[in-house]
């Protein structure tokens, strides 16, 4: 399939957290908009990631909308309600498209409300037409991103060409923390080159709300979007980085094994610590269940730890992450892309 793009030169504006402070005290709102509570099936449940701990922590850093985007689910939102200020019922959708695509996708969707979940979670839980999802999203004037556009389900197979095309179906594209700058770098070329909109998201889902949000004007978070849509916003992001990376698996790992009750009371796992091997490990500590004896868990707590601080691991998953980078670098200058 040849894939033709037309550029555009014009890029959002990057600024840092000072910046962004000083346009947050001369009227400008703040968001970020990828954000997960312990009601995502990946997300262990700590106090941290609380719906209501989350809320608390975003408005107090200046962030004038709060959006939850769980995995398929919106029941942070009936934890703690529809309707407190700034809050904006929102959630991740997973679709996996065959036919248009041939991987899964997530994308994130605003402003909605029951009626409306349920009929998106029927368009991708059956139908599994991104077309069709995102024609109803349009019909029902629902803001919605494409969710860090370079990225596949483990077991599958990424379609790069399938992803320039699907791209075009979104008002805005993301620009992901859990992913590193060169690939960032490339979905703000893309964005640039269907002149779309790029929204910065921290996708956390141990409780870094606010660490890279989206800056633009707007008196409502539907005001607020169409910015970012229409290129009039600014991006205050992070990328994912070695430090990151070490800091966050362990995080995860002490975390998952206070929490070792609800690990083994999973159905089943799919844990994201941010690298195929200790993901691995922490599958088998699932399959092991209650019954290991106390000693082994500690033994195996312990080197998974170990395993992690050495950065081995993390820089196998970044390397990974630059060999995307230069798969997808390549793919849009043969299409004609200027580089961002």
């Amino acid at each position: 399939m040849k894939t033709s793009l037309s550029t555009d030169s014009g890029m959002q504006g990057i600024v840092d957290p000072q910046r962004a402070r000083t346009l947050l005290a001369q009227g400008w709102q703040a968001a970020d908009l990828h954000v997960h509570t312990h009601h995502s099936y990946d997300v262990i449940p700590t106090r941290q990631v609380d719906p209501m701990v989350l809320y608390d922590k975003a408005r107090r850093l200046g962030m004038t909308y709060v959006a939850f985007t769980d995995h398929d689910t919106m029941a942070a939102y009936d934890q703690i309600g529809w309707t407190r200020e700034g809050l904006v019922p929102a959630v991740e959708i997973k679709i996996l498209d065959s036919r248009n695509i041939g991987h899964t996708i997530h994308v994130n969707v605003y402003s909605l409300d029951r009626r409306q979940f349920d009929e998106i979670q029927e368009i991708a839980g059956r139908a599994r037409d991104i077309i069709a999802l995102t024609s109803y999203l349009r019909a029902e004037q629902l803001p919605f991103s494409f969710n860090h556009p370079f990225w596949h389900e483990p077991e599958e197979r990424l379609h790069l060409e399938a992803v320039l095309h699907a791209a075009r179906l979104f008002p805005v594209l993301e620009y992901n923390m859990g992913r590193i700058g060169r690939i960032n770098a490339q979905a703000i070329r893309l964005a640039n080159a269907l002149s779309k909109g790029i929204a910065a998201g921290t996708d956390s889902h141990v409780g870094e709300i606010g660490r890279a949000f989206t800056l633009a004007r707007g008196g409502s978070f539907q005001e607020f979007f169409d910015r970012i849509a229409a290129r009039e916003s600014l991006l205050c992001p992070a990328d994912l980085t070695l430090p990151r990376l070490k800091e966050e698996t362990s995080l995860r790992i002490r975390r998952l094994f206070d929490k070792a009750d609800w690990l083994w009371a999973k159905d089943s796992l799919k844990m994201d610590t941010g690298n195929a091997v200790l993901d691995g490990i922490i599958r088998q500590v699932a399959r092991d269940g209650p019954g290991a004896p106390r000693l082994s868990r500690r033994f195996l707590r312990l080197a998974i730890e170990a395993v992690a601080r050495t950065g081995i691991p993390g820089s196998l998953y970044l390397r990974y992450q630059n060999n995307l980078a230069d798969q997808v670098g390549r793919l849009l200058t043969s299409a004609g892309v200027a580089a961002a």
